[in-house]
Parts: structure tokens; C-alpha cells; sequence
């Protein structure tokens, strides 16, 4: 079980270290706190996730979903075209940071703990 922890930890860090996007947590560091957790260190957004500020207001003005969705893209768009390229699998209103704790700013996309490298193939 903790060998299983670490591989998935250590994949988890190998894959966000490597990005730089405007639209994804930059991931600045990781250590060891004892022989069973870990610690990253990840670039501060002031706000909440998507999925807390649908529960405290229910709607979006169209003009900001629609900015998030943008956003949104050109994160994915991005993770497709590095090489190799990124699969998320785990994007969500949870996973996506209001930068500035309202719809009107930017996002960031979070949390890569599922995410894989694609295959050449």
C-alpha cells in the first residue's frame, strides 16, 4: 500500500512539475513530512473553487461562464499539445481555482492526482 502511495505520488509530481500555463497551479516544490505523507507547494490563488461559489450563488452571468469555459480550454488545449501530452481525469468545478474569489477573473486548473501521460501510440 505505501509503495503503491509513493508511485502515485511521485507520478502525480513528475507530471505537474513539468507544466507551465497561465490557466494551471504552478507546482513549486514537494517533501517528505514523516514515512507515510507528503507536502506540495503550490502557487497561492486567493479565492475559492468553482463548485463553492455554484453553491453560494446557483447561476453564472453567460458572460463569465463563458470566460471560464475559454479558460478552461486553453488549459486542456494545452495539456494536449505538450509532448507527451496530459490527461487530466479528474476536471470538475472542485478542480478549477476563482482566482480572485468571483467569476469575473481568471482560473486556475488544480489537483492532478489522476492525471496520466498519454502513450506515443
Amino acid at each position: 500500500k505505501k509503495a503503491n502511495y509513493i508511485k502515485h505520488a511521485l507520478r502525480e509530481y513528475n507530471i505537474h512539475k513539468a507544466l507551465d500555463h497561465p490557466r494551471v497551479v504552478k507546482l513549486y516544490d514537494v517533501f517528505e513530512i514523516d514515512a507515510n505523507s507528503f507536502c506540495t507547494v503550490l502557487e497561492y490563488c486567493d479565492g475559492h473553487d468553482l463548485d463553492f461559489y455554484l453553491k453560494q450563488h446557483k447561476t453564472i452571468p453567460e458572460r463569465e461562464a463563458r470566460s471560464i469555459v475559454m479558460q478552461v480550454v486553453s488549459a486542456l488545449k494545452y495539456l494536449n499539445e505538450i509532448k507527451p501530452p496530459v490527461i487530466h481525469y479528474d476536471l470538475k468545478p472542485g478542480n478549477i481555482l476563482l482566482t480572485e474569489g468571483n467569476v469575473c477573473g481568471e482560473i486556475k486548473i488544480t489537483d492532478f492526482g489522476l492525471s496520466k501521460v498519454m502513450d506515443e501510440e
